[in-house]
């Protein structure tokens, strides 16, 4: 009986889970007793796991003080409705080929269900051993019970073993080999900002609407200078190197702001319409570059997950007091359960093609700024990354160090 041919981790994944225990479970007994009829089953077990299974079926309506359970109940679901319950009934089909083939088929589901080989194996060994008791206490001496079968069941654990190590081997190239192609979907989306500058520079000089054209010229050395700086940004989010200081400068926070929402390459015309920008001006030491890419990646995300919502707006809010830069949106908002992991290296929530590089390089460069970005949102409202910048009495030290090392 196979619950499903992947992992599961997820609610979705888990209710689904439920209702092909509960369905299979009732399959099996019929076809078991009525159409091919096996020497053993029991209706008893069978509804007790279709007990079992109920839980994760309704797993919408659980209340939230049960849900940091669930993970615990999934565990012993699994140990339940395939370990015990197969073992069990194996056992008491005295090793038949049929339920050993049934056994064998429910011990390499657990090790496609669980990716950590510790819980596999314990969730196999326990689960055995309860089945093999509680068989044993009802047959102290069972008379037809081919004990040479037992043999069996360390080459099937040693199989299951070495099964969940190829298959976590084969995940992990295969999120390489996706990790790979998004990053190079996210230089390519990171240069077009420099890349549309250029063109539009090269577009004015062409039809003569410009007088001093060596002025542009410089503005494009100076964008081509930041694409070279941009890729290694990326290179280095990859790498996860420290953010260098030599290139820190005091700069408007007002008008970083403003450069960047006017030169992000937007996919579409109508999506620069959706962002504003708001609020007290206020200085900041840092590398005007690293500032763009920060905001560049908060505008994109925020872009990507409100491009179903023709009224959602991205509005950026400079809080001087607080030395704090908002940039918050009404879209469809970030489940509690994630925010925790959002500045994690290659996560991401549900954004296609994505490597989950943006956002950890952005906490590790607002530290490196000595100040931090944290997040808050609420599902089906909103979300707000609030990027916090240091006092002006520690910037000047840092233009100290800074000057030093020159």
């Amino acid at each position: 009986m196979i619950l499903k041919l992947k992992s599961m981790h997820d609610n979705n994944s888990q209710k689904v889970a439920g209702y092909i225990s509960f369905w299979s479970h009732l399959f099996y007994y019929i076809t078991w007793v009525y159409l091919i009829p096996q020497p053993y089953d029991s209706l008893w077990l069978r509804l007790s796991c279709c007990l079992i299974s109920l839980p994760l079926i309704l797993i919408d309506y659980w209340p939230e003080k049960l849900k940091p359970w669930l993970p615990a109940y999934w565990q012993f679901f699994l140990m339940y409705v395939l370990t015990i319950t197969c073992t069990y009934l194996t056992l008491k089909n005295n090793f038949s080929t049929m339920w050993m083939m049934t056994m064998v088929m429910a011990v390499f589901t657990l090790a496609i269900l669980i990716d950590e080989i510790y819980i596999l194996f314990s969730n196999l060994s326990l689960g055995i051993f309860i089945a093999s008791c509680v068989f044993f206490i009802q047959q102290p001496f069972p008379s037809q019970l081919d004990i040479a079968s037992f043999a069996l069941i360390p080459v099937i654990l040693s199989c299951s073993v070495m099964f969940s190590l190829i298959k976590k081997k084969a995940i992990a190239a295969q999120e390489k080999a996706k990790t790979l192609k998004s990053l190079a979907g996210t230089i390519a989306h990171e240069m077009r900002n420099p890349l549309s500058q250029i063109h539009g520079v090269i577009h004015l000089i062409q039809n003569n609407k410009i007088s001093n054209s060596n002025e542009y010229y410089e503005d494009v050395i100076d964008v081509i200078n930041n694409s070279h700086q941009i890729i290694d940004i990326t290179m280095d989010a990859i790498n996860e190197k420290p953010i260098q200081k030599d290139n820190f400068k005091i700069i408007s926070a007002l008008d970083i702001c403003h450069e960047s929402v006017s030169s992000y390459a937007y996919k579409y015309a109508d999506h620069k319409q959706k962002v504003s920008v708001t609020g007290i001006d206020f200085q900041i030491l840092a590398d005007p570059v690293l500032v763009k890419y920060i905001l560049y990646n908060l505008i994109g995300n925020a872009l990507y997950y409100i491009q179903s919502n023709p009224k959602a707006n991205i509005l950026i809010t400079l809080k001087e007091e607080q030395r704090k830069i908002e940039v918050r949106d009404t879209g469809p908002g970030i489940a509690p359960k994630n925010l925790s992991k959002l500045f994690d290296s290659f996560y991401t929530s549900g954004k296609s093609g994505g490597t989950g590089l943006g956002l950890s390089y952005c906490k590790r460069t607002m530290q490196a700024l000595d100040g931090d970005i944290h997040c808050i949102s609420e599902l089906d409202k909103f979300t707000c990354f609030i990027l916090t910048f240091p006092a002006q009495t520690a910037n000047l030290e840092i233009v100290r160090d800074v000057t030093k090392k020159i």
